[in-house]
């Protein structure tokens, strides 16, 4: 405004001459700006009783209707204030120059000086962001062009009848927090139904092919569906029953946790805090100090990192339901003003709050270590480290955790003890004695149980449908075999073949099969007993059959992947990808 006279004098030329307001009439202070116009005149007969907003919709039609008749109505209007001598006047005095109104402009400077002051737009960052909750726009948001794209709309509605013209959706502006498609089905090409499909093919089969059992060797569904969902995730595993199943095996449980002065408390950074609006992120995240130094001692934080992809990328997706938020540049001084869910919806915003949460623990005293990616591993060494010189209590909810301590803790140190964080105020809640859980289940199953859980599905790997946990766990106690086929999976440097016909021979076992006769056959043999023993008409459903020796083999791959990393991250270097 300053540099107006030169920089663009035709525009100082119409300000100086009053064009930057609208008057509706010849008195004093009857001047008002253009925005001010827009909301008292136009905005408050749309909101006003005979509004669009009051129970008519803003659809197409009503949105004409009420158009053309506003030119009517204002004639009504004068005409009525002409034979009754009513009018809206107002006195000559001024509210702007009263010394209550001054008072208010005053503070609200004043206010806004101090939010400007903790959010300066005049920075080098030239992203368009929201300046209050720090959120940054994507991609499609445009409102920064507004003018052009309102400019484009007038054009179009030049020489346009106004029963005729019709607002697009895509030439209006997309604000900084219009919500992103979500993308919870991460298949983009169309899909045929499974169930139809095959039931299609194996009819078409019958009638061209001598031995119907080739015909199983195909998948006869667009997707493994034994393995993924619809949308394309993978099939979902209750990994709790595991530890239920593990649970009523024996004796596992400790009566309490114990209350030595020289117990090491090591916990899961993923605990819950409620987050309360408008405090500071550094007031965040001295919530989780208190919540630390109220219920633990001699503390080891371990967090999640979120810096690198990694294969819980898929489950992380599903547990968002493919929703993806912005980037909210923040700092710790910053107000925290938008919903958390939205806030955590974005790893980059989770990685700088970690970072930030883990400095707020070490300056207040609190150990605290971050992993590359899942913290269950380092959790687990953690504890397991910190066992040879005194007693551990491993806090956490994930069964994941239950699997690799039983892994890795070793009967020669110091008792280890797993439970919630959760308050105990049911019988549920479990405190586990690791030494007594592995004397229940013995120590070569201890050493199997990876595989075991990731053979039938956990956070990377799918669940065999029709395969369950407990089942599973039940079966290996007895099968020799399938305990040779899983020290396959928890031997390093195992080479792809022996890795794929390992994972097909103990997929076999457990649905049931000899393993000597592959997938394939035991495809087509659970289909024709599934159609002779049912005692009505019903098709055999696509999924309840094992999945393909092709399928199969990728399972496998992916098991050994996470019971390699699962085993020790640190001494192996293998790419998912590959």
């Amino acid at each position: 405004m300053l540099n107006l006279k030169t920089a663009h004098p035709d525009v100082y030329t119409h300000f100086m001459c009053g064009h930057h307001v609208i008057r509706r009439s010849d008195r004093l202070w009857a001047g008002l700006s253009t925005d001010l116009i827009i909301e008292q005149v136009l905005m408050r007969s749309i909101k006003s009783t005979g509004g669009l907003t009051r129970g008519r919709g803003m659809g197409e039609a009503q949105r004409t209707q009420w158009l053309l008749a506003m030119p009517v109505c204002a004639e009504y209007n004068n005409a009525m204030q002409q034979v009754t001598g009513a009018g809206y006047k107002s006195s000559d005095q001024h509210v702007e120059s009263t010394k209550t109104r001054k008072e208010k402009d005053h503070n609200d400077i004043v206010t806004l000086h101090e939010f400007l002051s903790e959010r300066s737009p005049f920075t080098e960052d030239k992203s368009l962001r929201n300046i209050e909750t720090g959120m940054v726009a994507n991609d499609e948001a445009n409102s920064d062009n507004a003018k052009e794209i309102g400019d484009k709309i007038l054009v179009s509605m030049s020489e346009q009848l106004v029963t005729e013209f019709s607002f697009r959706k895509k030439c209006q502006a997309i604000p900084l927090d219009a919500k992103r498609p979500t993308n919870t089905n991460i298949i983009q090409t169309p899909q045929v139904d499974p169930q139809l499909m095959f039931q299609r093919l194996t009819t078409a089969g019958q009638e061209n092919l001598n031995n119907m059992a080739e015909l199983f060797k195909f998948e006869l569904s667009s997707f493994p569906s034994s393995m993924f969902e619809s949308n394309g995730f993978l099939r979902q595993a209750t990994k709790s029953t595991l530890a239920e199943a593990i649970w009523n095996s024996g004796t596992c449980q400790s009566t309490e946790l114990p209350v030595s002065a020289s117990i090491a408390h090591v916990i899961d950074g993923g605990y819950r805090v409620p987050w309360t609006k408008d405090q500071t992120f550094s007031q965040i995240c001295s919530k989780y100090v208190d919540h630390v130094k109220k219920k633990f001692r001699s503390s080891t934080i371990v967090l999640d990192g979120y810096d690198n992809h990694s294969t819980k990328d898929i489950t992380h997706m599903r547990r968002s339901k493919g929703i993806v938020s912005n980037v909210v540049t923040f700092t710790k001084d910053m107000p925290f003003r938008v919903k958390k869910e939205t806030f955590l919806a974005n790893d980059a915003n989770k990685q700088r709050f970690v970072n930030l949460l883990k400095d707020t623990f070490i300056e207040n005293g609190i150990d605290a270590i971050q992993a590359e990616d899942d913290a269950d591993l380092l959790i687990v060494q953690t504890a397991v480290a910190k066992s040879s010189a005194e007693e551990v209590i491993v806090f956490g909810e994930d069964t994941d955790l239950l699997i690799l301590l039983c892994h890795h803790a070793k009967q020669d140190q110091k008792p280890i003890y797993f439970t919630s964080d959760k308050q105990a105020t049911t019988k549920a809640h479990k405190i586990w004695d690791i030494s007594k859980t592995k004397l229940v289940i013995g120590e070569e199953l201890c050493h199997q149980l990876p595989f075991l859980h990731a053979m039938t599905g956990c956070d990377t790997t799918s669940r065999l449908f029709g395969i369950g946990k407990p089942y599973a766990l039940k079966k290996i106690k007895t099968d020799m075999y399938l305990q040779t086929q899983a020290n396959v999976f928890m031997t390093e440097n195992m080479s792809k073949d022996v890795i794929t016909k390992a994972g097909e021979e103990a997929m076999v076992t457990l649905y049931g099969g000899n393993p000597l006769e592959g997938l394939d056959l035991l495809r087509w043999r659970k289909f024709t007993a599934k159609t002779m023993s049912a005692r009505r008409v019903v098709s055999v459903q696509v999924q309840s059959l094992p999945p393909t020796s092709n399928a199969a083999q990728f399972h496998s791959l992916r098991v050994y992947l996470q019971c390699q990393f699962w085993m020790n991250k640190s001494a192996i270097d293998m790419n998912p990808i590959e």
